[in-house]
């Protein structure tokens, strides 16, 4: 019988299966934790609210160029733009879409809403946004914790040739 009287044949370091358990361990953490710090969706929608700042600026100039040309600054007006009416109010896009007359007569200006595609629903909601077509017009992300902390506010022109004032918190998105 061979008895062992040296000690280098003893164990150093962790065995495979240690090695595993510990791995499992850390991936099982990474998990559950890694999504409560690296949540991204509030950064997405804060991007998407800036997106629509940014189409709104878009619309707004190019409706009040077209605006000036048709000589149509002051007061509450129509443009026509590729057949549609659209509100202006001080030659910039009105916050709300106006309907003016009754039945066969009625005539609709559409206003800074119906630019950018986003019309509220009978529930007030379209697709990732709940709209206010009202003045100030208000586009809040329906996903948003908070919706008043994640919205943009476009109101009507406060004076001839004032550009509306587009207001947007993204601080709660």
């Amino acid at each position: 019988m061979k008895t062992l009287t040296n000690r280098s044949n003893a164990q150093q370091g962790f065995t495979l299966i240690e090695l595993v358990v510990v791995i499992v361990i850390l991936g099982i953490l990474a998990a559950t934790a890694a999504p409560k710090f690296i949540d991204l969706t509030s950064d997405a929608r804060a991007s998407v609210m800036q997106g629509v700042e940014g189409s709104i600026e878009s619309a707004v100039s190019m409706v009040h160029a077209k605006a000036l040309v048709d000589g149509k600054t002051s007061g509450r007006q129509t443009v026509i733009i590729d057949g549609l009416h659209y509100s202006v109010f001080n030659g910039y896009p009105s916050a709300q879409t106006l309907t003016t007359g009754t039945g066969a007569d009625a005539d609709t200006a559409i206003g800074i809403l119906g630019l950018l595609d986003i019309e509220s629903s009978t529930d007030g909601t379209s697709g990732n946004f709940q709209v206010t077509n009202a003045a100030p017009a208000l586009i809040q992300h329906i996903s948003a914790t908070t919706k008043t902390a994640c919205q943009i506010s476009y109101p009507d022109s406060t004076a001839l040739r004032t550009r509306p004032n587009v207001t947007i918190v993204v601080t709660g998105c």
